[in-house]
């Protein structure tokens, strides 16, 4: 009686906790598939030149990652970024925007007060006169494009995501005027 209870109860324990062969097949799939939809790597190069702008292909995802960390530009030439938010989750909690600073502002202070800055989409009032530009607070599947004009002087300016720590996390990098 007891070897009968075991092998009726043992099979339903492991399907109720997902360690079913067939549970972990379909697990894997779906966590690849998860990956493949959330990829930040494009399968084209994500800086062009159209008709003397530079175009920018940019994503963020739900890992808190850009798909470029660096790229350059000509000074005082027209910049076009078109930004795509790849990831799954919803704004309220893994919203991205990209948000370009002038020269020699502190990212870090920055990043700081877009963290009280939730009214206004991560973007601090006290220093919107050191951004060069920014793309909109985007959720799940939502774009935004900007367009500026690169800084006249060369030199590495910081690009950000701006919600809550996710600077901190890695979502950064540099755009390169040449």
């Amino acid at each position: 009686m007891k070897l009968t209870y075991f092998a009726l109860v043992l099979p339903l324990i492991f399907t109720a906790c997902g360690d079913s062969a067939s549970d972990l097949s379909h697990h894997n799939h779906g966590h690849s598939d998860v990956q493949a939809e959330d990829s930040v790597e494009p399968p084209y190069n994500p800086v062009s030149v159209i008709g003397g702008v530079t175009v920018i292909e940019m994503m963020g995802n739900d890992r808190m990652r850009y798909n470029l960390d660096a790229f350059s530009v000509p000074a005082g030439g027209l910049v076009k970024v078109n930004f795509r938010n790849v990831g799954k989750m919803p704004k309220a909690v893994m919203g991205h925007n990209v948000v370009f600073l002038k020269a020699n502002v502190d990212s870090g202070a920055f990043a700081t007060a877009a963290a009280a800055a939730r009214d206004n989409e991560y973007i601090p009032v006290q220093f919107e006169d050191q951004i060069l530009a920014h793309t909109n607070l985007l959720g799940s599947g939502e774009s935004d494009t900007i367009e500026f004009t690169a800084p006249n002087k060369s030199g590495d300016y910081e690009f950000l995501c701006s919600f809550p720590a996710h600077l901190f996390a890695g979502m950064r990098g540099v755009m390169t005027v040449e």
